[in-house]
């Protein structure tokens, strides 16, 4: 039986999932995948599967600390960061590259395989490990493990809001005409790009 202060940790760490799925590092990415001419309201699918990344491997990490006594390197997390600000950078200018080639069918974005290794990659990451790993050195390893897998899915939920209002948001933009999207869209690339170089200058 679930004890009540236990139940507490549980929906604490749930609320702390949904908030970190809306950090600005996470939002601009996807932001920058969904406003792609050629990923027309496939902002939720990318959404999910970032999800399933981002939770995979801070299970991953909880298992290894908590049953095989194995801490992630002090290195990782700090080089997960830069790589978060790569990521940013390329998002940004293959958004702006394909407003270049005008909806090219040339797409830079292979499917969902791309925001699956993009969700491991900021789950690895120094904020995500706090937010989630700090209470489990307190819990059991069951509950450790348990609890790690309900803050992992307050991030899917979150993420998977945000992918849905941004599809929404997109075809509300597209629906009052195509004199603003592009601008947009721009826009987007243009903080996502200024946000990596600043991800990388700040690692």
């Amino acid at each position: 039986m679930i004890s009540f202060e236990f139940l507490t940790v549980l929906v604490a760490g749930l609320g702390m999932g949904i908030l970190h799925a809306f950090d600005p590092d996470h939002v601009m990415t996807m932001s920058s995948l969904g406003a792609r001419p050629d990923a027309r309201g496939a902002t939720k699918r990318y959404a999910f599967s970032w999800g399933i990344g981002h939770g995979g491997i801070l299970v991953i990490a909880a298992l290894a600390l908590l049953l095989f006594k194995t801490p992630l390197p002090e290195t990782l997390p700090t080089g997960a960061e830069r790589i978060v600000g790569v990521i940013l950078i390329a998002a940004g200018g293959s958004l702006a590259l394909a407003l270049w080639r005008n909806n090219s069918p040339k797409t830079l974005l292979p499917g969902t395989r791309a925001p699956f290794l993009i969700g491991m990659v900021h789950g690895t990451a120094g904020s995500a490990a706090v937010f989630a790993l700090l209470p489990i050195g307190l819990l059991s390893p069951v509950h450790g493990v348990f609890y790690v897998l309900v803050f992992s899915f307050g991030v899917l939920v979150g993420m998977i809001g945000f992918g849905h209002a941004f599809d929404r948001l997109q075809a509300l933009i597209a629906q009052r005409g195509q004199t603003f999207v592009k601008p947009i869209r721009a826009c987007v690339a243009t903080l996502a790009i200024g946000m990596g170089g600043y991800w990388l200058v700040g690692a």
